[in-house]
């Protein structure tokens, strides 16, 4: 049998709805609500569903671990309440699967979190193949009873899901990608960075507890590096392109040939310059239309729609923002962590 646990802050979300859909399956239904709303109650009362409710917030983790208690299935979906299920179709014998997630959305913004959780599938999707697994997606994903007994459950963390996802993949145990979701995403920038704050303070916190053991596996993180961060493409085709030291030395040299020529100096030290444009220009057209290309083609295997016209702003502004937000969290938990503060997020409770 399989249990589907829906969790919830206050707001019912999609809850009846997934609740309609999974009502002709034979589901246990398991509803963790903290301070519910009035709605959320009528609907446990009308459909019967086992729940843990709290009048107070108890933090994600702990309202998770404290579903797992009225669990009976031996394998476990677990959803958001922002998070309506489309498909259950291909959950096969894997330990842990993440449920391929899409947004659907007007906004700028949504349409770039949805290229970027299509992103993200295509990073977990890789290291499946590779047996591996760094991080899971809360909002839905299938794990084994038997397995998350193992590793102790949920952990007092701010991301608990990738925290779980680490564990699962140094653990060794089978991951895969499949199914398919839709979730709510941030409508605009405010709700989004502060979204991303959350998560790159709760990533680095994990990141730093298993640094070694992480970097001593690249199998687990690789796949996750290039696409998450599509900017490294551009780093490397840098690293290929030739560096000439002659232009290095051309470009001491020439100031001094001003003192004969000024006119040839000038015009050889701007051709330099322009050299060194092309082959930046030349390093990003190379990255980008590889990644770019990469997306496309994965998007199309798995009938994922993006907005491919928004490809070129998520690869040359908004991923580097997010890179430099988990850049800078990393080194803000890292002093926090030294001098042994307490990571605290507004708006979020651990």
């Amino acid at each position: 049998m399989k249990t589907v646990v829906i969790t919830s802050y206050r707001d019912a979300g999609y809850i009846e709805e997934n609740l309609k859909r999974l009502s002709d399956s034979d589901f246990e239904i398991v509803i963790a609500v903290d301070e519910p709303e009035d709605k959320i109650l009528e609907i446990i009362q009308t459909y019967g569903v086992k729940a843990s409710i709290s009048k107070e917030r108890r933090g994600k983790w702990r309202a998770l671990n404290d579903a797992l208690k009225l669990v009976s299935g031996d394998q476990i979906i677990f959803l958001d309440s922002d998070t309506i299920i489309d498909d259950l179709s291909g959950l096969n014998g894997c330990d842990v699967v993440e449920i391929l997630k899409e947004v659907k959305g007007d906004t700028i913004i949504e349409k770039l979190v949805n290229i970027d959780f299509l992103v993200m599938s295509l990073g977990s999707k890789i290291a499946s193949k590779f047996g591996s697994c760094l991080g899971i997606n809360g909002s839905a994903f299938v794990i084994k009873k038997s397995v998350i007994e193992k590793l102790g459950g949920f952990r007092k963390r701010i991301n608990e899901d990738t925290d779980l996802g680490v564990r699962v993949g140094l653990n060794g145990y089978r991951f895969a990608v499949c199914g398919r979701a839709y979730t709510k995403a941030p409508k605009n920038f405010k709700e989004w960075f502060k979204q991303r704050e959350r998560w790159s303070m709760g990533g680095a916190e994990i990141l730093i507890e298993n640094f070694i053991p992480i970097l001593f596996r690249p199998k687990l993180w690789i796949p996750y590096l290039i696409f998450f961060y599509p900017a490294i493409f551009g780093l490397l085709v840098s690293l290929i392109l030739p560096e000439s030291y002659l232009f290095k030395i051309l470009y001491l040299i020439l100031p001094f040939i001003a003192i004969v020529s000024p006119k040839l100096a000038s015009i050889a030290i701007l051709a330099l310059y322009e050299i060194g444009n092309i082959k930046n220009i030349l390093a990003a057209f190379v990255s980008f239309s590889a990644w770019s290309s990469l997306v496309i083609l994965f998007s199309s295997k798995m009938n994922y729609k993006i907005e491919c016209r928004l490809l070129p702003v998520y690869y040359f502004l908004y991923s580097p923002l997010w890179t430099i937000i988990c850049f800078i969290s990393f080194l803000r938990v890292l002093i926090y962590k030294t001098i042994g503060k307490e990571i605290q997020i507004n708006d979020w409770k651990v």
